[in-house]
């Protein structure tokens, strides 16, 4: 009865598998350079009301800079937010994922390699982001996937 119910109330809804990276990524994606000093990708972040920006040299994307690494690596450790650049606190090993994957797909992604978001590429080019809040609320069931295996 509730997925009869379910699929008059929400008749284009699809199986959860069906769910793509490409139809829930956020397109508009901040971008800073390597150069950019940490506190104007802060006031970038801020303004746009984001948890993370791109870091591209040259059209070719090298890094992403999250709050948390705002937190850790500037604020904890009192680094000069003017001094410091972009390539000093970025993550340069980037956790990637392509459009046509799964939500199911990214959340295990982001659970294995314990990251809170993953830039979506397609050959090699930066076409969005999506991170595990993005998900959730589409999928809120996924917690238990971020959640780890109950010991």
């Amino acid at each position: 009865m509730f997925l009869y119910l379910m699929c008059i109330v929400f008749p284009n809804m699809k199986p959860e598998q069906e769910y793509k990276v490409k139809e829930f990524m956020k397109k508009d994606v901040v971008i800073v350079t390597p150069e950019t000093s940490v506190r104007k990708a802060a006031e970038v972040m801020a303004a746009e009301h984001v948890s993370s920006a791109m870091v591209c040299k040259n059209k070719r994307l090298v890094g992403i800079i999250t709050e948390k690494d705002l937190a850790r690596k500037i604020v904890a450790k009192g680094v000069d937010a003017d001094k410091a650049l972009a390539k000093d606190i970025m993550t340069s090993e980037l956790v990637t994922i392509e459009p046509e994957k799964s939500l199911y797909d990214a959340m295990l992604k982001l659970n294995k390699k314990k990251v809170t978001h993953l830039p979506v590429v397609r050959n090699n080019v930066l076409v969005g982001i999506i991170s595990s809040m993005d998900i959730l609320r589409v999928q809120p069931s996924y917690m238990e996937i971020l959640a780890g295996p109950k010991i």
